[in-house]
Parts: structure tokens; sequence; C-alpha cells
């Protein structure tokens, strides 16, 4: 191994370190209480040391944002069959995100919280590579691009445009379960059925309707 590559390696390995730092704060306090002082002494750096690797506090939270993509991101993919309908592909990543939400909670609340508050304040290229090739939502709209060229799935809005709108509606009802969970406990909801049942009328909404 040659002095740059390792140096390249080293540089990495610190670079994960500072963001299990920030991941255990993040997590454990909240996003809007920790400062980048906070992460500096967790991570046992100074904080010149950490504004090497990282120039803000958004900065880190995107740094796990992409670390819950990728998991997100291989979950659906899993699952992803050719073999089938885009509509029953579709079905089967609903299921995937559910998944998401129950393993990795924290996570799931990185992406919400991050979405909401934090998007327009990382670099432009960054935000870019949310939308990348190897993105769930991206991956999302060319399964939902199969099934309406398979005929599953109905063609009547473009699939870029479909997969926001499905993407924005099942994030809403996620983070209602988030914020108002204690009141469908009252009502003897269970969370998982009602996202489940959610993306049920939503499917029949997308299913190509047979002409008679």
């Amino acid at each position: 191994m040659g002095i740059s590559e390792r140096k390249a390696r080293e540089k990495e390995r610190r670079r994960n370190e500072i963001i299990d730092a920030a991941e255990r704060l993040f997590f454990k306090k909240g996003y809007e209480h920790v400062t980048m002082d906070d992460i500096a002494v967790e991570a046992e750096l100074s904080k010149g040391t950490l504004y090497l690797y990282f120039k803000s506090r958004e900065d880190l939270h995107y740094a796990i944002v992409m670390r819950g993509l990728e998991i997100l991101n291989r979950l659906i993919r899993d699952v992803y069959d050719s073999q089938k309908k885009g509509l029953e592909n579709i079905l089967q990543m609903g299921e995937s995100y559910i998944r998401f939400f129950r393993e990795h909670p924290d996570y799931f609340k990185a992406i919400m919280f991050f979405d909401a508050t934090k998007f327009d304040k990382v670099e432009t290229e960054s935000r870019l590579q949310i939308l990348g090739d190897d993105s769930p939502l991206v991956f999302f709209m060319e399964v939902l691009q199969q099934g309406q060229e398979d005929g599953s799935i109905s063609p009547d809005i473009p699939a870029a445009q479909l997969a926001i709108i499905l993407w924005a509606q099942v994030s809403g009802v996620f983070e209602f379960i988030a914020l108002r969970g204690r009141m469908l406990d009252l009502m003897g909801i269970d969370n998982i059925e009602l996202i489940r049942n959610q993306i049920k009328v939503l499917l029949y909404g997308l299913a190509q309707k047979k002409e008679h």
C-alpha cells in the first residue's frame, strides 16, 4: 500500500468516526440540541480538525441521511423482481419502506427532519447526490415507469411526478404517525396496519383500469 493510499484510507476512517460520533449525539439528544463543539468532544478531536472534514452541522446531518438512504436503497432493491409487474414490485417496495421505518427509526427521523428543514442548506452538489442513480427515489421512479410500460400502472401521470406524489403521501402518513401516534393508540389503530392500508389505497389508484 502506497503512502497516498494509506493517507486516503486514514482520512476516510477519521471521517466515518466523526459521523459515528455525530450519530450518537444526534440520535440521543436531537439535531437542534447538538453543536459542533459537542461533536468535536465526542469524536475526541479539536474543533479545527472537525471543520477540516465537515463545514457545518448540516453537512454532518447530510452524511447521516446518506447512510440511512443507503440502507433504504438496499432494502427496496433486495425485494425487486424483474419477473414481476411494476405494480407488484411497488407493493413490495412499500413493505421494505415499512421495514426501514420499524428497524431503523433514527435514520428514518434523520431523513424526515433533513427533508423538512435542512435540504436547502447543503451545497447543490450534495443535493443532487440525493437524486443520483443509486437513490431510492430514482429507483422508485424507474419501477413506476416499468409498471406503466407493462400495463400494470396507469400512464396518465408521468412517472417522475407520480414518484414525488406517492413519496410525499406515504411520508406524510409516517410523519403523522410520528407526531400523532398517541392519538392513534387511543383510537385502537395499529400504525403498521394504517401504513399498509394507505399503500393499498394508493396502489388501487395506480392500477391500470381494464376497459369493459
